[in-house]
């Protein structure tokens, strides 16, 4: 086959094919093809902002009220003490001041118990009245007999006083009246002069005596001052009014050598061994009469003096402190260690329980550095004595708003530093007894007042030996005596500084 034939064959070949391909491609169309698999899904979209609150629900009812605790069993009787002598009849307690209208106003006496038919000399203070008021005061008896007793003006502050002289009330209780507040006076039944009065025949005299040197007006020095001058020797005030008429009593036969005491701390344990007898001021505390050992080592004579505690203030000051519970953490109190006035202030704030334990968080700056209490007797601070990480305080910051600074002073000149503290505005208040702030504020011309008086009363006597049990019983038939078995103390002396000396010539007969 040649060549010509042969391409001849597939261009015939190529045409058919071509003809079979046009014939499908023009024919009808097919079938549609299955679906192909769904895609993915697409990102989640952003959360929408979150709807408003729904109301909120009904309160649920109250639940009943427990049930109430059972009463505890009573603790056993404690065991009988030793059978001792029987002892004197006690003076009948003085009664509560009248009830008051539930307003801040009050009155307080700087002394408010007498004998009957004795003259009756104290000071009235009103406190909590209005600037410039006007307060009627008067006298009431029990049947509800008045008798005015005339009137003051309150100061800014809204305090005032009125000097009360009376001549001689019958035996009751009386109430000293300002506008609708009040204050008992209780006046006792005069008792009789002992059948037998004892005397110190067996005591060797003279008895050398100690006293504070720095405590106007109960005990001090004629010359504070110079510790070496001979005035400072030379014994001054209530105190020393009373020990002359002891020397002075007939029949008693004592006689003093007395020395001049500038430290306070622990002053009432210097009769075991170095004095015969210690005065000056001196609260009677069971916790007073031992050392640090706890062995009994002195004893205190009966109370010749009524004590109870106090705050002296600036005057335009002492309306904003009318009570220990209204002192608060900007508030300077001066306070000398050792004290019942310390101790008294530190419970009636709260900075110290009634066991002298120091409230927890409270820091105090002693030599050493500062310390602060956890509220364990570890730190503790009584009238007796204090732990000893606490000796030699200086300053005492309270835990809290609600509690008061306290300033040690008087290490070196007693009371005198704290005065002057007060008068410079270096502390804002003295902690301290009464007597002594009553003194320091008629002395000072206006300048001071007394505040926050103490409800509690203590009294003071002199310490001895506990071994001199001799002693001791003559001391306290002539004390005793001489201040009318309590009747008579400081109110009566101030009105009459020789009434001691009278009593002590009619001892014995």
């Amino acid at each position: 086959m040649n060549h010509r034939i042969v391409r001849n064959m597939s261009l015939a070949l190529l045409a058919a094919l071509l003809g079979l391909l046009a014939a499908a491609c023009s024919g009808a169309d097919g079938a549609r093809g299955p679906a192909g698999p769904q895609g993915s899904a697409g990102p989640v979209g952003p959360a929408g902002s979150q709807g408003p609150a729904g109301p909120v629900g009904a309160a649920g009812e109250r639940g009943p009220q427990g049930p109430v605790g059972a009463t505890g069993e009573r603790g056993p009787q404690g065991p009988a003490g030793a059978g001792g002598e029987t002892g004197a009849s006690g003076l009948p307690g003085t009664p509560g001041s009248p009830g008051q209208d539930g307003g801040a106003r009050a009155v307080m006496l700087t002394q408010n118990t007498f004998m009957a038919n004795r003259p009756v000399t104290s000071t009235a203070a009103f406190t909590g009245f209005g600037a410039g008021e006007e307060i009627g005061v008067a006298l009431i008896s029990e049947d509800g007999t008045r008798l005015d007793l005339g009137s003051v003006t309150a100061n800014g502050g809204g305090i005032a006083s009125l000097d009360v002289s009376l001549d001689r009330l019958d035996a009751g209780v009386y109430a000293v009246a300002g506008g609708p507040a009040a204050a008992a006076l209780v006046i006792n039944p005069a008792p009789l002069p002992p059948a037998n009065p004892a005397s110190c025949d067996g005591v060797s005299q003279p008895l050398t005596f100690g006293f504070y040197a720095f405590f106007k007006p109960m005990s001090y020095s004629a010359n504070e001052e110079d510790l070496d001058s001979p005035g400072f020797r030379e014994h001054r005030g209530y105190e020393a009014d009373l020990v002359s008429a002891l020397a002075a009593m007939n029949g008693a036969r004592l006689s003093f050598e007395r020395s001049p005491i500038a430290e306070w701390d622990g002053i009432w344990l210097r009769s075991d061994g170095e004095f015969d007898v210690v005065g000056g001021g001196i609260t009677i505390l069971a916790s007073r009469t031992r050392d640090a050992s706890g062995a009994v080592k002195v004893a205190f004579t009966n109370g010749h003096v009524a004590f109870r505690q106090s705050l002296l203030t600036r005057m335009d000051d002492a309306a904003r402190w009318p009570t220990h519970a209204d002192l608060s953490s900007s508030v300077r109190v001066g306070a000398l260690a050792g004290t019942t006035g310390e101790a008294r202030l530190l419970q009636l704030t709260g900075l110290a329980d009634g066991a002298g334990t120091l409230a927890a968080g409270t820091r105090v700056a002693t030599p050493s550095g500062e310390v602060v209490a956890d509220g364990t007797s570890a730190y503790a601070i009584t009238a007796a004595s204090a732990s000893p990480a606490l000796e030699g305080r200086t300053a005492l910051t309270p835990p809290d708003d609600g509690k008061p600074q306290v300033i040690y002073l008087g290490d070196e000149l007693g009371e005198n530093e704290l005065l002057d503290a007060l008068r410079n505005g270096e502390i804002d208040a003295i902690a301290r007894g009464e007597i002594g702030n009553q003194d320091a504020a008629q002395a000072s011309n206006r300048e001071f007042a007394v505040t926050a008086l103490d409800p509690a009363s203590e009294y003071g006597g002199f310490t001895v030996a506990a071994s001199r049990t001799g002693l001791l019983a003559c001391l306290n038939d002539a004390l005793d005596w001489l201040t009318d078995n309590r009747s008579i103390g400081y109110a009566e002396w101030l009105a009459n500084p020789n009434v001691f000396m009278e009593r002590a010539r009619r001892w014995g007969r």
